[in-house]
């Protein structure tokens, strides 16, 4: 079973690669305002780069001044291709900031990430005294409402609010993710439970590292 799942996740990323190929890609880099070569088209994704082979499809990605590597992670390749094919031309922020169930309209399926996102406050908060430096590193700005709160690119055109407030006697740690309302112009509303999941892995593993620079995602 986990090896069918494994196989599906691998088709599933082949088939955006496929689709990214057919779009008119000069118009990706004029709707995105991305940097282009003849050979790719680059765009930065939390604190990593990427750079996406505009004949293959494949997908490299650096952190720091590291030299690029091949591949990524399901949930990082189909968020960069639906960005790159989904999102609207004209598309803009209203910097009005929902929940993710008032950004699906309703059609909302529990927590983000599933039961990812309830173990990483759990481990965000064994470590919570470096979340604010964490937030900061992928470039965050600091604002209102909450004990530690953050408006971070996650993309340079597509920002999230991250709030933390630390657990006690009475009260658990929590974390919430608010969206942009006009988030779903830029990808699809299903893709933002992908991003979510990467986004707290990489939140959990800068956490875990004693200097946050220079590091692989795993």
């Amino acid at each position: 079973m986990e090896q069918q799942r494994w196989d599906n996740y691998a088709v599933a990323a082949e088939q955006a690669k496929a689709l990214f190929l057919r779009y008119d890609q000069g118009r990706i880099i004029a709707k995105l305002g991305l940097q282009a070569d003849e050979a790719y088209l680059y765009l930065r994704f939390l604190d990593l780069d990427y750079r996406i082979h505009r004949q293959t499809g494949a997908v490299e990605k650096r952190e720091g001044a590291a030299a690029y590597v091949d591949g990524g992670s399901f949930n990082e390749v189909m968020t960069l291709f639906d960005v790159l094919c989904y999102s609207k031309e004209g598309a803009y922020l209203s910097g009005r900031w929902v929940t993710l169930s008032a950004l699906g309209g309703g059609v909302h399926r529990g927590g983000p990430a599933g039961g990812m996102f309830q173990d990483a406050v759990g481990r965000i908060s064994q470590r919570e005294e470096r979340l604010g430096a964490v937030l900061e590193h992928l470039g965050g700005v600091g604002m209102p409402k909450g004990d530690i709160a953050y408006q971070i690119p996650v993309f340079p055109f597509l920002p999230l609010y991250v709030q933390y407030w630390r657990g006690d006697e009475e009260f658990p740690p929590q974390l919430n993710l608010l969206w942009d309302a006009n988030t779903t112009d830029f990808l699809h509303y299903e893709t933002v439970y992908y991003l979510t999941d990467f986004l707290l892995r990489r939140i959990l593993l800068l956490l875990e590292r004693e200097n946050p620079v220079h590091q692989e995602t795993k």
